[in-house]
């Protein structure tokens, strides 16, 4: 069970990524168009949003992980049993 939990959460962060990629290479190819048709700078005035989305794009990156691999209430229930096992181990040595 415990796996295939997992599993979930790795595919859902494999989905994120390729559409990162695949998102990053449409961009990619937006700034070449963008360069090849404005050899004089001409349009400055948006030029920053190019820049700007690398930054959105890695900070989304950080928002999908952040949602993947929150603590959960198994996850925390967990914790506590395995807490309350090490401190029977360690009583049940002395």
């Amino acid at each position: 069970r415990r796996s295939s939990v997992k599993l979930d959460i790795y595919r859902k962060f494999t989905n994120a990524l390729a559409v990162s990629v695949i998102g990053s290479v449409v961009w990619i190819g937006y700034e070449v168009y963008f360069k090849a048709t404005d050899p004089f700078s001409e349009r400055w005035q948006s030029a920053w949003i190019i820049t700007a989305f690398w930054d959105v794009l890695a900070f989304v990156l950080l928002i999908v992980i952040c949602y993947l691999w929150a603590p959960s209430q198994s996850s925390q229930r967990g914790m506590h049993i395995q807490a309350k096992l090490s401190t029977m181990r360690r009583s049940l040595s002395l």
